[in-house]
């Protein structure tokens, strides 16, 4: 439920669940760049001044983010500037932009000659944190020549998690040992590929057990060797340090390396992002870009027969039947690995 009220261009709302204050801007954009640009510095300046609320800035921009986005126009010249101006202008601010769902374009001329992108929703991380599952809908196109979007969260239950293993693990030691201890001592019968599922079923949750007892919370250890460092490093100042602090220092230092060797770790595995590699990877953006690509890797529905639909037991059995005509031989190719030996896992 909300409360809320007008204020100038913007609404402001308040979730009565979440206490979470958030502004929500309804754009409509002028043709003229010069104009754009003018309306660009403007909403970078109304985000400034009250950073600390969830913003989500809707409608139509009347700009592009790449070349492929509008069709059949002749004006090319100021493109390129349209595109870098508006792409900084979301960077700038810390954007992200919703996952679409149905028509690539949502501006179509009425002769049919031209279509383009225009109307999209641009949301803060304080928006993406609350609602991760937000995705914009384009609707069917009526009378105007723009097409209505709808932003929606719905969260789906798509039936037990896959297995996945985080890189930062590698480097911890012992960990190579332990999954091999582990693995050898399951006892499990049936075919193959069932004992392989039931193996990984036992690891995954013998690896949460570990992960929560073992190599723990990376943000808490680090806190924890720092304030011991801070301890030790007072301690020099004011009577200095005899041989064994000295060495229990050193080691300390030497823990947090790794521990920040296995933050970045995890930090990169997840965003995968070239931010990472040019940015701060404590920033609230950097974590935004996770929860981002998150939100566009996930699948949210497929064509049935010229239908969008969302049911997780169709689009399971759609990805099934897809796999199925794809890797399914429709004769022999004479092919033979008989003699071929290949590395295998014990089960």
């Amino acid at each position: 439920m909300w409360v809320g009220f007008i204020m100038k261009a913007q609404m402001v709302l308040e979730h009565l669940k979440s206490n979470l204050k958030c502004v929500v801007v309804n754009v409509y954009a002028a043709c003229n760049l010069i104009d754009k640009e003018v309306l660009w510095e403007d909403l970078s300046n109304i985000k400034s001044n009250n950073h600390d609320l969830a913003w989500c800035f809707c409608g139509d921009f009347n700009a592009i983010r790449k070349v492929n986005e509008r069709t059949g126009s002749s004006e090319r010249g100021s493109q390129t500037r349209e595109i870098r101006g508006f792409n900084n202008f979301i960077k700038r601010n810390f954007l992200v932009e919703l996952p679409l769902v149905g028509k690539k374009f949502t501006w179509f001329k009425a002769n049919g000659s031209a279509k383009s992108r225009l109307d999209r929703v641009f949301i803060s991380y304080g928006w993406l944190r609350t609602w991760p599952e937000n995705k914009q809908y384009v609707q069917p196109r009526e009378v105007s020549e723009h097409c209505a979007i709808v932003v929606k969260s719905l969260y789906k239950d798509w039936g037990p998690r896959p297995f996945k293993s985080i890189d930062a693990w590698q480097l911890e030691p012992g960990f190579g040992e332990m999954v091999k201890d582990k693995w050898e001592s399951y006892y499990v019968s049936g075919n193959p590929l069932s004992r392989l599922k039931d193996k990984l079923k036992f690891l995954k949750a013998d690896l949460r057990i570990w992960n929560r007892e073992v190599f723990g919370c990376m943000d808490s250890k680090k806190n924890r060797i720092m304030k011991e460092i801070e301890d030790l490093d007072i301690q020099d100042d004011d009577f200095g340090l005899e041989g064994s602090a000295r060495e229990k220092r050193a080691e300390l230092l030497s823990q947090l390396c790794m521990i920040n060797k296995n933050i970045e770790s995890i930090s990169s595995q997840k965003a995968r992002s070239r931010w990472y590699k040019h940015g701060d990877s404590n920033s609230k953006f950097f974590h935004s870009i996770i929860r981002w690509r998150g939100m566009r890797n996930v699948i949210m529905g497929v064509d049935v027969g010229n239908q969008w639909c969302e049911d997780p037991e169709v689009v399971r059995r759609e990805a099934k039947n897809l796999f199925e005509e794809r890797f399914t031989a429709t004769h022999d190719f004479g092919v033979r690995l008989g003699s071929v030996e290949f590395k295998v896992l014990p089960l």
